[in-house]
């Protein structure tokens, strides 16, 4: 969690730096999620989509198409789509973005 990634998101830096306190407290304590319950530990924020997109570029080359499925507030989905559209201007598969707004 980086102050950059918690500004950028327009969430009060007290209430991030909160969750990511106590979700790691959790995974020393119960070796689970606060949030969850799994195994895996939360990661707040939003992902890099053209970072995360390029990398499944590299490993799915010989695939066609890869269909990225999205659900959440229009901010997140126009993240995904913008990620989307980047990597679209590269050779390798090209990714169709499905999603529902809520």
């Amino acid at each position: 969690l980086s102050l950059s990634s918690v500004s950028l998101l327009n969430i009060p830096l007290s209430f991030s730096l909160m969750q990511y306190i106590c979700e790691r407290h959790s995974k020393r304590v119960s070796g689970r999620s606060l949030f969850t319950g799994l195994r895996a530990s939360t990661h707040f924020g939003r992902p890099q989509f053209e970072s995360l997109f390029t990398g499944l570029q590299s490993a799915y080359h010989n695939e066609h198409q890869v269909g990225v499925f999205s659900c959440g507030p229009p901010p997140m989905t126009r993240s995904v789509e913008a990620g989307c559209a980047q990597c679209n201007r590269f050779v390798g598969p090209v990714f169709v973005h499905h999603y529902e707004n809520f």
